[in-house]
């Protein structure tokens, strides 16, 4: 059975979109590594939701070689789709609640 994602409004997403591995996903430890754990369904889900972006960008990659700095491969891609990359990650706060 083939995997099934939906992007934010419900709507199923084509699995054929994600046949395509982007450039960033392949210089990534997790692709190195074989996505251990959940990382594979993480990765699947955050290329399939960005698959029709111009610019994809993945806040959780990691490059796969200690010569490339991850400020250098995702700032520029932030600058891109004008959003602020912020190398020191936020301090977690209270969670928020969300009421249906």
């Amino acid at each position: 059975m083939k995997p099934r994602f939906y992007d934010d409004d419900g709507e199923p997403r084509a699995v054929s979109k994600l046949s395509t591995l982007p450039d960033l996903c392949a210089t990534c430890t997790a692709h190195h590594s074989g996505y251990p754990g959940e990382q594979k369904v993480l990765c699947n889900l955050n290329r399939a939701d960005c698959a029709d972006d111009e610019i994809f960008i993945c806040f959780a990659y990691e490059p796969s070689s200690p010569g490339v700095s991850k400020e250098a491969v995702l700032r520029p891609r932030c600058e891109k789709i004008g959003i602020p990359y912020d190398e020191e990650p936020s301090e977690p706060g209270e969670p928020e609640i969300v009421r249906f």
